[in-house]
């Protein structure tokens, strides 16, 4: 806990630090502050003057950072750059929403917990696969973007579900005038993850109306593991906590270990780990292979014993480095194609028409790489005609292959919106209010593929003594006939992954599965004033909306089947919801003119909300807010959100995943615990005393949706803010608190929490969480699956303080401008029903939420037609000590020996797999540690741009210094050594834009 202090200690005084740099702090960088509109509530305000804080990011900022997409803008914005995010850098992880999509996170909440809008309008969710649910921002192209308001609290009562978090509100271009082109370039001098996009729009705007229509094409090259050093190599990042130097174990040629990708290698009962030996090389002898009861038998001809996990450490090969690691995908490539219409027409002088037209294409791909390890049964052992070495290695024997596997996604999404709105004129009461009524449709319909092995056909060449059997193929289709000799699995060469044409057609596929997700909404709404109050006028507003939801996601029948060798199967899932929700607004006047009460303004705004799903709720929001004078005032804001559950949490069709048996089963080991419901439970379960999972294959995870048993989150959030906006002094500063508590919250329970609460309870077998699990009898006594569906589980809390603030100064040589955002979070805390323990994940590395502070300060400069712009991102510290709940997480792995609470002193491993979750476990001698800790992170970018008439050009740099990502250890969120989500897997890459318009 000494240590977090002085981490949140460390980033404040950081924040304060670059506070000090200008005259005032800055905020977001956008046009006049007194110019700019938002959406805090249904009435107009600016980010200074709304009772609810709000940020609003700008088109020209984002074209000085050199930013050409909308999921980069907002991903890097100070309220999502200290949380996890998906992105293009999670290659291998499931993601909601499928691969290649991208959202955004607000506060560390869950991309399902904060509400995208477009013109005020929702946006209907995109993706492949079962799940569905964010909004994907690969939608909305960057380059029709005007300026993106983001309210910073809570706000169902004003939008609906989902605004919990925050609400954005990304505004495009309209009423154009002319036409422009655009070309863009970004490229790294060391290769790999360059951008390009060129771009388009015309507009005309006539006596009645406009028209406007645009193009986009953006694509982003690939960004693989080899094309940087901290990503090539898997290395542990073992430190010396007495030296604070690195002791990983090295190669012979003096370089790092790497753990990159262990294939290549022939797992035996008799002899261990062994692979081909190859010529030129100089193996060791037996007594220098594995430890264990094997190191000293007499090792084949032909083979030598693995370099399995560092030992010795001048081993010359390492099966750890194969090449199809390098291969793998650190930023995903994606291509897309947009093309966006908006127009207006006036029917009548108060009676306008309006539309909109959103048709987008993403092609997107992730290249992954995998272990292939088909178990070869005794009969195929002792009588297959492609095992030449019979028994001679033993009655166990497990080839573990290397194979690339890819996935790639096609998503066609289309949205049209169509509107009427107007003014009322001569209707009593009601002159002077405006109206506006609007229908919007949106679908997503996409086609998914993925490399799989096909389970049957591996059936066929592993579990008998045929070369091939034909009867074990009773799902996918493949015939024996092509591979009339069969497969030899332990020979050399397909050891290496070096299988042959028709090899590869039997074993091997694409399958393809297509998902559809449509949304439809109407809503109708007016405003105006009511009458008027001593203080001003009583505004108000009201309307209703009704919304329906459908998804049907339909994987391969192999997929659908189980019939994918070593991956996850899914079913069907298919459902939908519709809602139907009436609301309204008050803006009420209290007091105006009266010395440190200029004004006092009262907001109130309430929802009326009815699911088929799930039932009916309501939602309020009170907002105040209080000038003191012209240039300080006070905000506050105290309401209720919620999120109705999303589709893929009520109808998802079971899907299935593995973990292993450490992971999930809390009777290994169940003597040494201290809970005595676990030792009786575990002892009546008919598990033994010593029980350590040796032997076992990992437990089957199902989860599968809630429909009929969920029921929607519910939310609390409260703001309270001061401004400070002297005009004299060219200052703007906003300071807010924030808190933001959710209950009821849908997620997964956890498959090792709803095994602990099983065994951990008086009441086994007869609690619920017993019903979820699946145990094997005799002699090994494993857990075969867990259920882990979707239910109302959690409540997690979130406060912290967001500083905005801006300088803005007419010098005789130019316009400075100096702005920034800073986000200090102070608490980030999660508890699932039922348990305990609360999970605090506030100041950790990306690999559980995020750092605790964030913050971003750009500077401006303009001259005539020149502007220069420099700009800084931080992204505070983490570390994981905290959460883990120790001071240091020892290695085991180099510091064989241990004594655990008992005095019993043993190899660790044989005392427990990890010092780590072992209570009393200690390591006799001196220790090395794994790094688990991310350091501050700040990266620079500037520009410089020149307008000349009708072009326009601009270059920079991002990355100036080519800061690379924190390094972290094994079992860290990374890639090689470096740190992923929020950091820049690039480095240093230059920029460069050409614009012309007309």
């Amino acid at each position: 806990m000494a240590f977090r202090h002085a981490l949140l200690r460390t980033t404040v005084i950081s924040g304060l630090a670059a506070l000090a740099f200008a005259p005032a702090a800055m905020a977001q960088q956008g046009a006049d502050v007194d110019e700019l509109v938002v959406t805090g509530s249904r009435i107009k305000t600016t980010e200074y003057t709304s009772s609810s804080p709000i940020q609003v990011i700008t088109a020209e900022s984002q074209t000085l950072q050199g930013l050409v997409d909308t999921s980069q803008v907002l991903q890097q914005s100070s309220l999502a750059a200290g949380s996890f995010q998906v992105n293009n850098q999670l290659t291998g992880y499931v993601t909601t929403g499928g691969p290649g999509v991208n959202t955004v996170n607000l506060r560390g909440l869950g991309a399902n917990r904060n509400l995208v809008l477009l013109n005020g309008r929702r946006v209907g969710p995109a993706g492949t696969r079962g799940t569905v649910g964010p909004v994907d921002l690969n939608v909305i192209p960057q380059s029709v973007i005007n300026r993106i308001e983001i309210l910073k609290d809570g706000a169902s009562s004003v939008y609906g579900s989902d605004a919990v978090a925050g609400v954005i509100n990304i505004i495009t271009n309209d009423k154009i005038d002319g036409g422009q082109v655009e070309a863009y370039g970004n490229m790294s001098p060391d290769g790999g993850g360059e951008i390009f996009r060129i771009n388009g729009v015309w507009g005309k705007t006539f006596d009645r109306g406009y028209f406007n229509i645009s193009a986009d094409y953006y694509e982003q090259k690939v960004l693989r593991r080899q094309d940087r050093a901290d990503t090539s190599c898997a290395a542990d990042y073992l430190v010396d906590p007495a030296t604070n130097q690195r002791v990983d174990y090295k190669n012979t040629e003096g370089t790092t270990k790497c753990y990159n990708l262990f294939a290549n290698t022939l797992r035996t009962g008799s002899f261990g780990d062994l692979v081909y030996t190859l010529p030129g090389i100089a193996y060791p002898t037996a007594a220098q292979g594995n430890a264990g009861s094997n190191a000293t038998i007499p090792v084949p001809a032909g083979f030598a014993r693995s370099a399995r996990a560092g030992f010795p450490a001048t081993y010359p090969y390492a099966e750890q480095e194969d090449p199809l690691f390098g291969r793998a995908s650190i930023l995903s490539p994606v291509k897309r194609y947009t093309v966006m219409a908006t127009g207006g027409i006036d029917f009548t002088p108060n009676i306008e028409g309006y539309g909109e037209l959103l048709l987008n294409r993403r092609e997107s791909a992730q290249y992954g790489v995998r272990q292939f390890f088909p178990t070869l049964t005794s009969a195929w052992i002792l009588g297959n005609p492609n095992n030449p070495y019979g028994t001679s290695l033993g009655t166990s024997q497990l080839p573990i292959i290397p194979m690339k596997s890819d996935r790639a996604q096609t998503v066609d999404y289309a949205r049209m919106v169509v509107g009427l709105r107007g003014d009322i004129s001569g209707f009593g009461f009601l002159d002077g209010w405006s109206w506006d009524a609007f229908v919007q449709h949106s679908r997503s319909d996409a086609d998914y593929g993925v490399d799989v092995i096909y389970n049957d056909r591996v059936n066929a060449v592993t579990t008998t003594a045929l070369a091939c059997d034909q009867s074990k193929i009773t799902i996918s289709g493949g015939l024996c006939s092509t591979i009339p000799t069969g497969i030899p699995l332990t020979s050399q060469r397909v050891l290496a992954g070096n299988f042959n044409d028709a090899e590869k057609a039997f074993l091997f596929g694409y399958e393809t599965g297509h998902t559809v997700y449509e949304q439809t909404q109407f809503e109708g709404s007016m405003s105006g004033t009511l009458f008027q109050l001593p203080a001003g006028p009583l505004g108000a507003a009201v309307g209703v909306s009704y919304r329906e939801d459908r998804i049907d996601d339909q994987p391969g029948i192999n997929e659908r089947s189980g019939n994918f060798w070593g991956s996850s199967s899914a079913g069907r899932t298919r459902g939908g919801d519709r809602v139907q929700e009436a609301f309204g607004e008050l803006n009420v006047p209290i007091i105006n003119g009266v010395t440190l009460l200029e004004s006092v303004d009262l907001t109130l705004s309430g929802r009326y909300t009815d699911y088929d799903s799930y039932g009916s709720n309501s939602t309020y929001k009170v907002g105040l807010n209080w000038a003191l004078t012209s240039w300080l005032k006070v905000r506050a804001t105290d309401g209720t959100s919620f999120r109705a559950p999303a589709l893929y949490e009520l109808y998802l069709a079971n899907q299935t995943s593995f973990l292993g048996q450490t992971s999930v089963d809390p009777c290994i080991r169940y003597e040494d615990s201290t809970n005595q419901n676990i030792r009786t439970n575990c002892a009546a379960a008919g598990v033994p005393q010593g029980y350590i999972a040796a032997g076992t294959s990992s437990a089957t995870i199902i989860t599968g949706g809630g429909a009929g048993v969920l029921e929607a989150e519910d939310s609390k959030a409260r703001t309270l803010g001061l401004i400070f906006t002297p005009k004299s002094l060219g200052v703007s500063i906003a300071v807010d608190y924030f808190e933001i508590e959710v209950n009821n919250e849908v997620r997964q329970f956890g498959a090792s929490n709803i095994a602990y609460q099983c065994y951990s309870r008086a009441d086994y077998p007869d609690n619920p969480y017993c019903s979820l699990i699946n145990r094997a009898s005799g002699a090994v006594p494993q857990i075969l699956t867990i259920n882990n569906s979707y239910v109302n589980v959690a409540s997690q809390k979130n406060r912290g303080i967001d500083l905005t603030a801006r300088y803005d100064h007419e010098f005789d040589f130019g316009r400075l401008q100096v702005d920034s955002q800073f986000t200090w979070q102070l608490e980030d805390k999660t508890q699932l029903l039922g348990s305990s323990t609360v999970e605090d994940f506030n100041g950790t590395t990306y690999g559980y939420d995020g750092p605790d502070f964030t913050g971003e300060v750009n500077v401006r400069f303009d001259k005539d037609d020149w502007t220069g712009y420099w700009g800084v991102n931080i992204i505070g510290k983490g570390s994981d000590t905290g959460y883990l709940g120790k001071d240091e997480y020892l290695s085991t792995r180099y510091s064989s020996t241990c004594r655990n609470s008992a005095g019993t002193v043993a190899p660790c491993t044989t005392l427990l797999a990890s010092a780590a979750t072992t209570p009393g476990l200690t390591v006799i001698g001196t220790p090395v540690v794994y790094k688990q800790y991310t350091e501050f992170y700040l990266t620079h970018d500037i520009s410089f741009r020149k307008r000349m008439d009708d072009w326009t050009f601009q270059a920079g740099v991002q990355n100036l210094f080519d800061e690379r990502p924190p390094a972290g250890s094994a079992g860290q969120f990374r890639i090689g050594t470096a740190a992923l989500n929020g950091y820049d897997m690039v480095g240093r890459k230059a920029f460069v834009r050409v614009g012309y318009k007309w």
